[in-house]
């Protein structure tokens, strides 16, 4: 009997051993690869922490066998579990091709960019947390089709917009929406989210109506499930007992104490008094000098904002502060190619020491002299506000992170100029590419211009209403687009040309910004950039991706109108306003795209600011043409 108990265990050892190896020989599917790759190159996470073998071995993928559509078995991802990571890239649309996805969790790091609306496609998701991140935009309305949902936490974020996709999650347990931008009321359908046991509203100033909170208990209300009450938020001190079910401690009797134990009391109460004075007075002479030690020190600091400081690092493609230390060198960049020359200075590409090859390009801008014999003092004032102002908006640009924003890496700041380090672009800008196609040295469909288009307006958007402080970029046109290996449109040099130095590109006026041909007209009246002003600039960026030539353009000056968007206009209600396509374009049917594109551009450059489109009417109008 003992003989064949033992043959029994060891059958199933050895089962167990045949599917474990069965497992370890299966591969994963190659659609789920393709996507992760790409989900963990948008989230910032190192190929170094990705095993070169297959996903399902790398920390936080999680990975399960399911039978393919040709009967045989493949590995799926089914968890990706990245929490507290410090990963700042954003959440790619790929993860919706993640089929088999039960469970995304991604809290606690520096995520930026908007919720893609393709998750929706992930119809398996049991639990999606994204808290504490720095998500922003609108949830995808469809996400109530998610309908095996168990947890939702997107607190902590900057999400905004209404509630109205709460509609039908009817497994949902825990759902916190805390913290975040949220508008508008709670709706009333979470009253039919039957299996719901916690959820939080808190921190949304922007709700509208009483916040409801959670306590256990039964309910005396048949509109709600009965397995606990729903209570209006209170600003008494015992909120949170009631919400609890706590009831509070019972006050001590009076009629207690005798009159030896009261003499006790009184002289306890006195040695406390003694006591608290002394070191009451301790601790304001010890904070009075921790006070003054830090207020010479911060003094000390801005006085000595000229200074050398160390690299303020805002990517993890850059390990360590050392990195970059060949830029504190006087002769640091003496060796480097240059790659590009401006009023701010030049941009320079170099390798970062010990990456395998990764280049950077750097951009020096050169601080205006410091000299105190030539300086008065309200100049002086007036020059050290400047470079408070390029170092505060530097620090706010180096944590912005969206697919078509330039990411800045690090900057280096040194007495006579700061170096901006950036990722390297080797295809180099849309004006670099525009030239190139006009000299016959390469291509630009049709599909990779509207593609730049639209990644251009997803990219101002963000800028424009996303981020806050909103920022606008001033000098919006080609040579400010830069273009990555997948020929993405990155916006560059946002956020910065309001404290930079006047470019020599630019009108020469000192308190003029922008660039000739890409102007808002309205600027000249008032001196002031707006959102409807980088709106009209982009206006002309469409003209140009369709007609092929820029605003300085020789053909434009022997025209009657002198100008990209004034020959545009007319051209556009002429009888044949084919004319205005690029002739390297036509011939493959898409014409009809192209001249709705050179209406949206027509639109975006009314000389009436308050009749042009936002930034968002831009995006959406561009991402409608389907090809």
């Amino acid at each position: 009997m003992a003989v064949l108990h033992h043959k029994h265990h060891l059958s199933i050892f050895v089962l167990l051993s045949v599917l474990l190896l069965a497992d370890a020989r299966l591969n994963l599917d190659h659609s789920d690869l393709k996507a992760f790759s790409t989900i963990q190159k948008d989230l910032g996470i190192s190929s170094q922490r990705s095993s070169s073998s297959t996903p399902c071995n790398t920390p936080g993928v999680f990975c399960e066998r399911r039978l393919s559509p040709n009967s045989t078995f493949v590995l799926k991802i089914t968890r990706l579990v990245f929490k507290s990571q410090r990963l700042a890239g954003f959440l790619s649309p790929a993860i919706g091709r993640l089929s088999e996805l039960k469970e995304l969790s991604l809290t606690n790091n520096q995520l930026v960019d908007q919720v893609p609306a393709q998750i929706v496609k992930c119809k398996k998701l049991e639990i999606l947390e994204l808290a504490n991140n720095q998500f922003s935009g609108e949830i995808p309305s469809e996400l109530s089709s998610l309908v095996r949902l168990r947890v939702l936490d997107l607190s902590s974020n900057e999400f905004s917009g209404n509630l109205s996709f709460l509609k039908h999650f009817p497994n949902l347990e825990s759902l916190s929406l805390a913290n975040n931008l949220f508008t508008g009321k709670v709706p009333k359908s979470i009253r039919s989210f039957r299996n719901l046991q916690f959820f939080d509203f808190s921190g949304n100033s922007f709700l509208e109506g009483p916040v409801p909170v959670i306590g256990k208990g039964e309910s005396s209300r048949p509109q709600y499930p009965k397995r606990y009450i729903l209570k209006e938020n209170t600003t008494s001190t015992g909120s949170k007992n009631k919400s609890s079910g706590l009831a509070p401690a019972p006050a001590p009797s009076s009629s207690a104490p005798s009159a030896p134990h009261k003499h006790k009391n009184s002289k306890r109460k006195l040695a406390g008094w003694l006591l608290g004075f002394l070191a009451g007075s301790v601790a304001g002479s010890l904070s009075g000098f921790v006070f003054s030690l830090l207020f010479k020190i911060v003094l000390a600091a801005v006085k000595g904002g000229g200074r050398d400081v160390g690299p303020a690092i805002f990517s993890p493609l850059i390990k360590k502060a050392e990195d970059l230390a060949f830029l504190e060198k006087d002769e640091g960049l003496a060796n480097l190619e240059i790659i590009g020359r401006g009023g701010c200075g030049e941009v320079f590409k170099a390798e970062l020491p010990g990456s395998n090859g990764k280049m950077i390009a750097v951009k020096k801008i050169i601080q205006p002299p410091k000299d105190a014999a030539e300086l008065s003092e309200e100049d002086s004032k007036v020059l050290n506000k400047k470079m408070r102002q390029i170092q505060s908006e530097i620090n706010t640009v180096g944590h912005i992170r969206h697919r078509n924003l330039l990411p800045l890496l690090a900057h280096v700041s040194r007495p006579d100029c700061h170096y901006l380090v950036y990722e390297f672009m080797k295809n180099g800008s849309l004006q670099d590419v525009l030239n190139q196609v006009t000299e016959g040295k390469r291509e630009l469909d049709w599909l990779a211009r509207h593609k730049i288009a639209v990644g251009v307006a997803s990219g101002l958007e963000y800028l424009h209403l996303s981020h806050s402080p909103q920022i606008i970029h001033r000098d919006l046109k080609p040579a400010n687009v830069l273009l990555d290996d997948d020929m993405e449109a990155r916006i560059a040099d946002f956020g910065l040309a309001k404290a930079m130095p006047d470019a020599k590109t630019h009108i020469t006026t000192s308190n003029v910004a922008g660039t000739v041909g890409y102007i808002a007209p309205e600027y000249h009246q008032t001196l002031k950039f707006t959102e409807k002003c980088d709106i009209y600039s982009f206006g002309v960026v469409l003209g140009v991706l369709v007609m092929g030539k820029l605003p300085s353009d020789a053909f434009f000056q022997s025209t009657r109108e002198l100008s990209l968007v004034k020959w545009m206009r007319n051209i556009m209600i002429s009888e044949n306003p084919s004319q205005a396509i690029d002739p390297k374009l036509i011939g493959h049917g898409l014409e009809e795209q192209m001249l709705l594109v050179l209406k949206i551009a027509c639109f975006c450059t009314i000389d009436d600011p308050k009749q042009r489109p936002s930034s968002k009417d831009v995006r959406c109008m561009l991402s409608q043409i389907k090809h």
